[in-house]
């Protein structure tokens, strides 16, 4: 039943807090609501939802705020209730957002299943967003259309069909002549092959480059959000960034501070958040600090490469207010490690820690996996004894957030096996008991549960799809037995012959 906080509750103290950076039209006549499967402190840091908002806004939908929390059914533009809208478009960055969407239709009276709600009135269902690269089949029994890759190509299509006359079959046979766009009615239900692709913008300072507001309840606080690059130059094996996502591509430096220059005018904020795969890769980086400090703004950095991190970028973080930094050695052990992609060693990482405490950090939180391909107990051990190493060395408070390793479609690691549930267990036993012999270290483990379900999705079927559905509007099914139903329901080489018909495996 959809929240009764929703009957009254109002996002006016959200809407005054923020600071609007860039003129956005009020949208057409149709209203569109614009979902994102988290908290507003999250989906407002997060720039692609900020890009995917102001384009739609601009391609003639007006389009409207939805987030999971803290009132899920109210826009945040206007408080308006969900049901007034006609058309309903998610961003999914993440195969766990895909039930969280699903839930929040079945809460709202929306129904889920794409083919039980093809009749004429009901909402027209949307989705896209990073998912879309890996397996858009995830999303395929929820959606009526799902746009492939980057958004912002493909939005004006998507409006201009949204908003013309014709019935409900008429309009999704027109979004299904797009290249970019999977319509499963057409794709998937006909058994025929086609050729889609994944839109990728090649030149990215043809896109905004920067978020829309200052929101003070985002996660990131008074920040701007400003894109460097996209793509990614390495090859780490785990990884779906430089198979799926494209090569790497950068936005000059002179258009990034111009983007700065022309925030500062318009509202107040401390810092400058960095969007970016890997900050240290940003060949201009050195003159982007340099107008950062010019400007006399903060900084803040997603995950760091030890082999990238240096004083300069330590300096522009502590100018920031910033005293934590972040690392993903993967491994403790340096061969496995560079089996994963990552050539630095445990004496680098080491070396660069020393130097951020020498430079005023005070804590590291470091992202480790375990039941990486070719490992064994010593291996995980090895992450305890490197945690020991540099807390040894280094006295920085340390974090170890430890997951378990997921392959994905289109990686190096593609093929490797996803560890059992009950090995899992044992790997986070025997390092937990030596987490615990360490001081000033926090053991965080991520949720076995939540990898299971993960790895469910990215390589579901549409058959996979309309299984999640069923099993999520079940609202008698326990979570075990959700994910042992669709675990058992997993076939590689079905999710890759229905990818590969649709010109999608690559």
């Amino acid at each position: 039943m959809r929240s009764t906080a929703t009957a009254w509750a109002s996002w006016a103290d959200y809407r005054e807090s923020e600071s609007l950076l860039t003129e956005i039209p009020s949208g057409g006549d149709l209203p569109a609501a614009l979902f994102f499967p988290a908290d507003y402190s999250v989906g407002m840091a997060n720039l692609g939802y900020h890009y995917i908002y102001r384009k739609l806004r601009e391609s003639g939908l007006s389009a409207e705020r939805f987030f999971l929390s803290p009132i899920p059914y109210r826009s945040v533009e206007g408080d308006t209730l969900l049901e007034r809208f006609g058309v309903i478009m998610a961003g999914i960055s993440y195969e766990c957002d895909v039930p969280a969407l699903l839930r929040w239709l079945v809460n709202a009276g929306v129904e889920p299943a794409r083919k039980r709600r093809d009749r004429e009135g009901a909402p027209i269902i949307g989705t896209g967003g990073a998912l879309t690269y890996i397996n858009p089949l995830s999303l395929s029994d929820v959606s009526d259309f799902i746009v492939l890759g980057d958004g912002l190509p493909v939005l004006d299509h998507v409006a201009e069909t949204l908003r013309r006359k014709g019935s409900r079959t008429e309009i999704l046979r027109w979004l299904a002549e797009h290249p970019s766009i999977l319509v499963p009615s057409v794709h998937l239900d006909s058994g025929l092959t086609f050729e889609l692709s994944a839109a990728k913008r090649c030149d990215i300072s043809e896109d905004y480059g920067h978020g829309c507001w200052i929101a003070p309840k985002s996660a990131f606080g008074d920040t701007f959000l400003v894109e460097l690059q996209r793509g990614c130059a390495r090859g780490c094996k785990y990884c779906t960034l430089p198979s799926r996502f494209g090569a790497l591509r950068q936005r000059p430096v002179g258009m990034v501070l111009s983007d700065i220059e022309s925030a500062c005018k318009k509202a107040t904020f401390g810092r400058v958040g960095l969007v970016t795969p890997e900050a240290s890769d940003y060949r201009s980086l050195d003159d982007l600090l340099d107008g950062l400090r010019r400007l006399d703004k903060g900084v803040s950095f997603a995950s760091l490469r030890a082999d990238g991190l240096n004083r300069r970028m330590l300096r522009a973080l502590r100018s920031g207010g910033w005293r934590s930094v972040t690392v993903a050695p993967e491994s403790g052990d340096d061969n496995l490690r560079a089996s994963c992609g990552k050539g630095f060693t445990n004496d680098k990482l080491t070396e660069a820690l020393c130097m951020a405490k020498e430079e005023g950090i005070s804590s590291v939180k470091l992202y480790f996996m375990i039941g990486l391909p070719g490992e064994n107990s010593s291996h995980v051990l090895s992450i305890a004894d490197l945690c020991g190493r540099i807390g040894g060395e280094t006295g920085l408070k340390l974090t170890a957030a430890v997951s378990p390793f997921v392959p994905k479609p289109g990686t190096g690691w593609s093929g490797a096996d996803f560890s059992k549930e009950a090995e899992l267990q044992g790997k986070f036993a025997i390092l937990s008991k030596a987490m615990r012999r360490l001081p000033k270290t926090t053991f965080q483990r991520s949720s076995i549960k939540e990898a299971v379900l993960e790895y469910a999705l990215s390589w579901a079927s549409s058959r996979v799809s309309e299984m999640t559905t069923e099993l999520i509007k079940d609202t008698g099914a326990a979570r075990g037995s959700i994910l042992r139903q669709l675990t058992a329901g997993i076939d590689k080489n079905e999710a890759e012959s229905e990818l590969e018909r649709l010109g999608l495996l690559f």
